[in-house]
């Protein structure tokens, strides 16, 4: 799959992601940035092109949601194919590197607990712990990944914003 990303903004420019992670990545870098106007340009490995336009109140969101869409349906159209080799190599991403995408895609923007996590990650990944949960997102504030309020009982978290100067810049994932 082949994504490029135009930004208008504080964060303008524009950026390709290439290869079979470039989803991942298109989102992960939507989520780090602040942006007034997003097109995303996608081009599926056969052939099929979208393209779409956002902006708004939260058209990182919006553009994420929408490249997210496209990388669900081109997996359900193979998935017979890869459902052998997700059996025998187990998930790609860890689930510290699942969780903490979810995060970036799911809380971006907002003050979250532990108990707000595990039910909207059940509700996409199926069952998780709440002490699972609750140990990652101590690990990631210790890791500056995340801001923390409010006492044992009352935890709060919140992703910490980062800004990435990273633009005009092509990306080629590779397996």
């Amino acid at each position: 799959m082949k994504i490029r990303l135009e930004i208008e903004g504080k964060n303008a420019g524009s950026i390709n992601y290439r290869g079979p992670d470039s989803a991942e990545m298109a989102i992960a870098y939507l989520n780090s940035i602040d942006a007034e106007e997003i097109q995303v340009n996608l081009v599926n490995d056969d052939g099929t092109k979208a393209f779409a336009e956002f902006e708004g109140e939260v058209p990182a969101m919006s553009a994420s949601r929408f490249i997210l869409s496209a990388a669900k349906s081109k997996f359900t159209l193979q998935e017979s194919s890869l459902a052998s080799q997700v059996g025998e190599n187990g998930s790609q991403l860890t689930l510290k590197e699942r969780l903490e995408m979810f995060l970036k895609f799911e809380f971006s923007r907002i003050w979250f607990s532990s108990l707000d996590v595990q039910k909207r990650y059940e509700d996409v990944y199926g069952n998780i712990n709440l002490s699972t949960v609750s140990t990652y997102l101590a690990r990631m504030y210790r890791d500056n990944l995340l801001e923390r309020r409010g006492n044992r009982n009352q935890r709060e978290y919140h992703i910490r914003d980062e800004t990435n100067p990273l633009m005009n810049i092509e990306y080629a994932a590779s397996k």
